[in-house]
């Protein structure tokens, strides 16, 4: 318990908002993404599977992701988790995307979403995974900062040469693959 405070007071004490991001790709994701307050017809919805299934994730951020697949226009999902019907479930709500739940199918994805933990067991997990992202892929990862292990995981994500933009919002980290940008990494507050 003592290491999620520090890590949250810490996260605070680095983060910054839409002032703090000089990325026009980032800027405009913070702004209009992130921050998007506007009702979308799908929250009823996501309201209610969250009150079902009652994940370790927030509602906000549940929401957030539903938004992200809107904004970004992924149509390629592949969801890598422990809750991945939940998952799913969400963010295939007003979105027209297809959703996957195997690294066994084909082709790459726009959009992957991955337990943490998962990488904790296969460290050569991460190769397969970059194999399967193209320039606008995000590979979106949960619990970055939980645990140590799982920071130290995340530090060696953003060190990665594939890795261009990083975002980091304490419960999710965000790794975009976009060749045309410097590498950047960002710690943002929702």
């Amino acid at each position: 318990m003592l290491f999620k405070i520090k890590s949250y007071l810490y996260f605070l004490w680095k983060s910054t908002n839409q002032h703090g991001v000089h990325s026009p790709f980032v800027y405009n994701l913070v702004t209009k993404c992130f921050y998007n307050r506007k009702q979308r017809a799908s929250y009823p919805s996501i309201i209610a599977i969250h009150k079902d299934n009652t994940p370790e994730i927030s509602l906000k951020n549940i929401k957030l992701l539903n938004r992200l697949i809107a904004y970004l226009e992924y149509k390629k999902i592949l969801i890598l988790d422990n809750s991945w019907n939940f998952i799913g479930q969400v963010l295939s709500i007003d979105n027209s995307s297809t959703i996957y739940y195997s690294l066994e199918d084909l082709g790459q994805f726009d959009f992957i979403y991955l337990d943490i933990d998962q990488l904790k067991k296969h460290q050569k997990f991460l190769d397969i995974l970059f194999s399967k992202v193209h320039n606008d892929s995000l590979l979106l990862l949960n619990s970055i900062n939980k645990s140590k292990e799982n920071q130290s995981i995340w530090e060696q994500l953003q060190n990665h040469p594939k890795a261009k933009v990083t975002i980091n919002t304490y419960h999710f980290g965000f790794v975009f693959f976009r060749k045309e940008q410097e590498k950047e990494h960002f710690v943002i507050r929702l």
